[in-house]
Parts: structure tokens; C-alpha cells; sequence
């Protein structure tokens, strides 16, 4: 203030009654101004701070990378299922084969759901010429582990699956 008391003098106000006239609007807005940061300084410091709970991310699925899943998912065993279908299809075994066990899963989703599964499938007694319920054919000893390559295309109404790759061995 000092400094604006030394300008006020240079431009002829050191009378009190003329200093008082033109320093009123200078006064009322060094007010103003005050006013408004104390109030600024109580809005903010008279809330209390809110505490958030942190979100830990416990596993996130790269898109486009290979993901181990839970080989009892439904959506495993549909595409396991399918890979088991086309294997009885192109097998020139005269029997059936079931599924006995999924062993492990993986999956990569991209613009369509790729699955990766190891399987064991075990031989009936249903013959392909009979058209049976493949559920209740009873299980012969034989069994083989297999591989699937499954792709699923959710964006298609029929034929959502496809059969990418498929191995099978003792």
C-alpha cells in the first residue's frame, strides 16, 4: 500500500478529503476482492475431503493376446463341442467318439473369439450309422487327446463356429 500511497501523492492526492473521494472505488474493489478469496479459501477448506477406494486391477485380458480360462465355461465346452462334431465328422472311425474331458482352455478375442483346446475323447459303441443320442452311448476303453482350434463369430446368426485346426493321438 505504501507504494500506491507514494503513486497517489505523484498525482495529487495527498489531500485527505480528494484522497478519500478517488480512493473509494480502489477501496471497494480491494474489498471485493477480498471478500471473494475468503470466501473462495471457506467453500473449499469447510468440505471435507471425500476418501475414494482405490480400484486394484486383478487381471486384465490383452486384447488380442492368449488368456488361460476355466476349461468348465459354457462358452469353452459349446466351442469343445464343436471341435468334438467336426472330429466325428471327418474321422473314417465307424464309431463315435464323446467327449470325456476338457483339460485346459485358452482364449483370444479380437473381432472374433478364438479358443484353443485340449481335450480327451473316448470311443462308444454307437455306430455313425445310427443316428443315436451320442449322451447315452455307453464309452468304450480307447481314448485320445486332441486339439482344437474353435473360432467363434458372435456378429453371424448361423455358424457361428468354425474349426480352425484339430489333432488327435494316443
Amino acid at each position: 500500500m505504501g507504494g500506491a500511497l507514494g503513486s497517489m501523492a505523484l498525482i495529487g492526492l495527498t489531500n485527505p478529503e480528494t484522497f478519500r473521494q478517488h480512493t473509494s472505488p480502489v477501496m471497494n474493489l480491494y474489498l471485493v476482492l477480498l471478500l471473494s478469496v475468503l470466501s473462495a479459501l471457506h467453500w473449499t477448506h469447510g468440505q471435507d475431503p471425500v476418501e475414494e477406494e482405490a480400484i486394484v486391477v486383478q487381471h486384465v485380458q490383452p486384447l488380442g493376446g492368449w488368456s488361460s480360462v476355466s476349461p468348465n465355461q459354457k462358452d469353452v465346452q459349446d466351442a469343445a463341442r464343436k471341435g468334438l462334431e467336426n472330429f466325428n465328422k471327418k474321422s473314417k472311425a465307424k464309431k463315435y467318439f464323446k467327449m470325456v474331458d476338457v483339460t485346459s482352455a485358452k482364449i483370444q478375442v479380437s473381432n472374433m473369439i478364438n479358443y484353443r483346446i485340449k481335450t480327451i475323447i473316448g470311443k462308444t459303441k454307437c455306430l455313425k450309422t445310427e443316428n443315436g443320442d451320442l449322451d447315452s452311448c455307453e464309452m468304450l476303453q480307447k481314448r485320445l487327446k486332441c486339439k482344437f482350434d474353435v473360432q467363434f463369430d458372435p456378429r453371424k446368426d448361423q455358424d457361428q463356429y468354425k474349426v480352425n485346426s484339430m489333432s488327435c493321438n494316443k
